[in-house]
C-alpha cells in the first residue's frame, strides 16, 4: 500500500511540475492563446447540460444518480429542485453550469425567455459587443435599395391582409415615440462590414423607425419619431459607445418634456443572429422577425413585460412566427434597463439581423404597426385608457 501511494504521489508531482514548466514557457514566449467567450458560448449552446452532468457523473456516482432522476422531469421535479438548490446548476440549461465562470456568457440569472418564439435557443442570449465609436464609415459604400415588387398579398384589400378594419383613434394625440439607441445598425445588403461592425450613417435601422411611425399614423395611432443621430452625438461629446443608452435617455426625456401625451416608447434595434433565426415568410412575403427585450433593472419591469407579452400573442395571431419571443435580461447583462423605467409602455425590439435586408425590416414595421393598432383598438373597446396603462393579458 505504501509503495502504491508513493507511486501516485510521484505521478502527481511530475504532472504538476510539467504544468508549471509549460506555463512558464508560454508566458516567456509571449504566447497568448485565447478562446473568445462567444466561441465557447456558441459551442456550449449545442451541448446538452444533462450530457455534461452525465460526464461529471462518471466520476461522482451520486451526481449521476440525480441526473438520471431528473433527465425527464428536469427542474420541475423534487430531485431537480433539490439538485439546483444545492449546486445552483439547473438541469436543461448549460449556462447555469458554466456561465458564471466564463466572461461574455449570459447566465440564467441574467437572461431568460418569458415567452419563447419558434426556434428560440440559448444562442439568442449571446452578449453582443458593440463597435468602437471611433470607426469612420464611408457613405459611398451604400448599396441602393431595390424596391420589392408588390405581391398578390400586398394588393389584397386591407381586411384580407389581416389588418384591422376599424381604425383606432388617439384624438390627434401623439402617444407613441419611436427612436433608435444604436441608430447606425445596418445590414450586409446595405454596407460593407468594418471588422465586426455592420453600421452605416444613413442606410440603417433609423429608416425602419421612421417607417414604423408613418405606418402607425396611417392606422390612426399618433406617433412621432426621433431624428437624433445618437452615434454622432456620442462622438461630438467624446463619449464611449457603451453610454448609448444614457444618451438616448436624454433624447427620450426631452421628447416627454415636449409632449406629456407620450406613453409608448419603442427603441428599435437590429440583432446579429443568423438569417435562419431572424427571417419569416408569411403568405409569400418575407419579414425580419421581432425579439422583444425587457430590462429587469427597471424595478417595475413586470408592466413592460406584460405589455410585450400581449403584443407577442397578438403578433402570433396576426403574423404567425414573426415574433421570436419575449426575453428579459437582468442587471448583470449589458445595460439591463434600456430606458424602460420611463414608462410601462416602453419596449426594446430587435428587428431581424445583419443578414436580413432593409426591405424585410420595413415589411416588419408595417406588421408591427398592424399589431399595435389591434392592441390599442382592443384597449379602447374594453374602455381601458391605453395611454395610462398597457393592457395585461
Amino acid at each position: 500500500m505504501a509503495s502504491l501511494i508513493q507511486r501516485q504521489f510521484a505521478v502527481l508531482s511530475f504532472i504538476t511540475a510539467f504544468l508549471f514548466v509549460m506555463t512558464g514557457i508560454l508566458s516567456l514566449g509571449g504566447n497568448r492563446l485565447m478562446i473568445a467567450s462567444s466561441t465557447v458560448q456558441q459551442a456550449a449552446a449545442h451541448v446538452s447540460s444533462l450530457a455534461i452532468l452525465e460526464w461529471m457523473g462518471q466520476e461522482i456516482p451520486a451526481l449521476s444518480e440525480i441526473v438520471h432522476a431528473t433527465a425527464d422531469r428536469r427542474a420541475n421535479s423534487v430531485p431537480g429542485f433539490l439538485f439546483q438548490l444545492a449546486t445552483s446548476i439547473q438541469p436543461g440549461d448549460l449556462r447555469s453550469l458554466l456561465g458564471r465562470e466564463l466572461p461574455g456568457m449570459v447566465t440564467i440569472d441574467d437572461a431568460r425567455f418569458v415567452v419563447a418564439g419558434k426556434g428560440a435557443t440559448l444562442a439568442d442570449f449571446y452578449v453582443e459587443y458593440p463597435p468602437h465609436p471611433k470607426q469612420v464609415i464611408d457613405a459611398s459604400d451604400a448599396v441602393p435599395l431595390t424596391p420589392q415588387p408588390a405581391t398578390q398579398e400586398q394588393d389584397k384589400p386591407e381586411k384580407e391582409q389581416g389588418k384591422p378594419v376599424a381604425k383606432p383613434n388617439t384624438g390627434g394625440k401623439k402617444i407613441v415615440y419611436v427612436y433608435n439607441t444604436h441608430n447606425r445598425e445596418s445590414w450586409y445588403s446595405e454596407t460593407k462590414p468594418i471588422g465586426t461592425s455592420v453600421d452605416h450613417p444613413t442606410r440603417n435601422i433609423s429608416l425602419v423607425g421612421k417607417h414604423l411611425a408613418e405606418a402607425l399614423n396611417d392606422r390612426g395611432i399618433g406617433a412621432n419619431v426621433s431624428k437624433d443621430d445618437i452615434y454622432q452625438e456620442l462622438l461630438n461629446k467624446n463619449m464611449d459607445y457603451a453610454l448609448s443608452y444614457a444618451q438616448s435617455l436624454q433624447v427620450v426625456k426631452a421628447a416627454v418634456e415636449g409632449n406629456r401625451e407620450l406613453h409608448y416608447f419603442f427603441d428599435l434595434h437590429r440583432d446579429t443572429a443568423p438569417r435562419d433565426r431572424t427571417t419569416a415568410t408569411i403568405k409569400g412575403k418575407t419579414y425580419a422577425r421581432v425579439m422583444f427585450v425587457i430590462g429587469k433593472r427597471n424595478k417595475n419591469f413586470e408592466k413592460n413585460e406584460a405589455f410585450a407579452t400581449e403584443l407577442h400573442h397578438l403578433m402570433e395571431e396576426m403574423y404567425p412566427e414573426l415574433s421570436r419571443g419575449v426575453m428579459e435580461k437582468g442587471a448583470k447583462t449589458d445595460h439591463g434597463e434600456y430606458n424602460q423605467s420611463i414608462s410601462p409602455g416602453s419596449l426594446l425590439m430587435e428587428i431581424g439581423g445583419t443578414e436580413n435586408t432593409l426591405q424585410e425590416s420595413l415589411n416588419t414595421a408595417e406588421a408591427l404597426a398592424d399589431v399595435f393598432a389591434a392592441y390599442y383598438l382592443k384597449a379602447e373597446k374594453v374602455d381601458k385608457p391605453a395611454v395610462d396603462e398597457p393592457a395585461k393579458r
